[in-house]
């Protein structure tokens, strides 16, 4: 997703279980017995780093962190957060060892974040990447695939970011640089992204290695910036052509697509998708921070109209193709008159206009936020498509397109997992603010 406003970001505050090295049920706690904490400002919340690096600096440990264990509301502009961390080497930093069944908390936020980690937990869907020693297992392979590519052995590697979706190391070896990424046995990222790295080189990460049974990818670095970081729209426009001919070229292999394990997301069944979003006022978090009740009135409006417009869009004719799902500028890569795309997690088999939303939200965010920007960014797209149809049929399509892909993102939010939104509130609070984006492009 897009950055949030930093001068309105709240303060997160993380409270610590850092396993021993060696000895179950024994933590570390500072000098008074509480639990070890810092305050950081705002971050994703999949991102890790910064959190390894703050124990590092505080305590002298090497860590890296298993999971996140809870997640709190914002209260006078503080997040309480806690996470479960593995040391790595030897225990003689700053932190006291101690059983954590010795422990008496008084600390309230100390007393919920251990109530958590002593929570029944299973790892569900392979996410492997959260159970203690997995860490070692994974630096093995990714040394021992590097040294089979003739490349020397990493000189660090360093935890990015982990949650339910995935696990990111960064590989430092010689002068480049690889990222590893663990993924969940439910999805097709794994197999789609080596896919596309075989039959679409250069459009995605090269890769490097991959394990199928652990489904273990190591990618190389890919050349240029994020798009997110670059000031000249023409970048941006050449980024959003060669998506779009990626999206047409792939429209002819949606069998393959689908073999891979890609879920179709059919514009037929967005509909009654949004109908019972439309319902839904928890999710739309009507009277806290989602709809007003004048943007809800507007919602009731507008929703019987929508499966008309799903319809028309259908029947104008653009095959259904690669959906990337989540095409922040963050994960495209420009590097001259090239361009590449990461991070596949939402990849599915949909209309191809569904994509193009939150590239153009992200050029918003920038200093290029201008209007003849965003149009030339939508007719580079459309110009991929015109070889299957008309100039006007496919402008038609994008005006179609254009609210339903933020409505498309709203159902997908609003079906996350209980669990996994607690510890990510921003996918709960992005169900009123897509559903808002999309009010606006009508």
């Amino acid at each position: 997703m897009a950055a949030t406003d930093p001068q309105h970001s709240p303060t997160n505050r993380h409270r610590l279980i850092v396993r021993h090295p060696s000895r179950d049920g024994v933590i570390g706690v500072d000098a008074a017995g509480a639990l070890p904490r810092f305050e950081t400002e705002d971050r994703h919340t999949a991102d890790v780093d910064h959190i390894n690096d703050e124990v590092a600096s505080r305590y002298g440990l090497r860590t890296t962190v298993l999971r996140s264990l809870l997640h709190g509301d914002v209260r006078d502009g503080v997040v309480e957060r806690a996470h479960e961390l593995e040391t790595h080497g030897a225990a003689d930093g700053a932190l006291v060892w101690r059983p954590a069944t010795s422990l008496e908390p008084v600390d309230a936020a100390d007393r919920a974040a251990l109530d958590a980690w002593r929570a029944p937990f299973a790892i569900a869907d392979g996410r492997d990447w959260m159970t203690p020693g997995w860490f070692a297992r994974a630096c093995e392979w990714i040394e021992s695939t590097l040294r089979r590519a003739g490349q020397p052995a990493p000189s660090t590697i360093r935890q990015l970011r982990t949650w339910a979706s995935s696990c990111v190391l960064q590989v430092d070896y010689g002068d480049a640089t690889a990222y590893f990424k663990a993924l969940p046995e439910n999805g097709a990222e794994f197999a789609v992204t080596r896919w596309l790295a075989n039959e679409f080189p250069g459009r995605a990460a090269p890769l490097l290695g991959a394990d199928v049974t652990h489904r273990w990818l190591l990618l190389g670095a890919c050349a240029g910036r994020a798009l997110e970081t670059v000031d000249d729209v023409a970048a941006w426009a050449i980024a959003t052509r060669r998506y779009g001919d990626l999206q047409l070229a792939c429209a002819s292999r949606t069998d393959a697509l689908r073999g891979l394990g890609c879920p179709t997301r059919s514009l037929a069944l967005l509909p009654e998708a949004l109908d019972a979003l439309i319902d839904d006022a928890a999710a739309l978090r009507f009277g806290l921070d989602g709809l007003t009740a004048e943007e809800n009135a507007r919602l009731r409006v507008i929703g019987p109209t929508l499966a008309g417009r799903c319809a028309e869009l259908a029947a104008i004719g653009i095959p259904d193709s690669i959906e990337h799902g989540d095409l922040w500028p963050g994960n495209v890569f420009v590097d001259g008159a090239a361009s590449a795309i990461i991070d596949w997690e939402d990849v599915a088999i949909a209309h191809p206009f569904l994509s193009l939303a939150p590239l153009v939200v992200g050029l918003g965010n920038t200093s290029l936020a201008t209007a003849a920007n965003v149009a030339r960014l939508e007719v580079e797209y459309a110009s991929a498509f015109e070889s299957i149809l008309s100039a006007d049929g496919v402008r038609r399509a994008l005006d179609l397109a254009a609210p339903l892909c933020f409505f498309d993102m709203a159902v997908r939010y609003r079906s996350q997992r209980a669990s996994v939104a607690r510890l990510h509130p921003w996918m709960r609070d992005l169900v009123p603010q897509t559903v808002r984006l999309a009010l606006a492009r009508l």
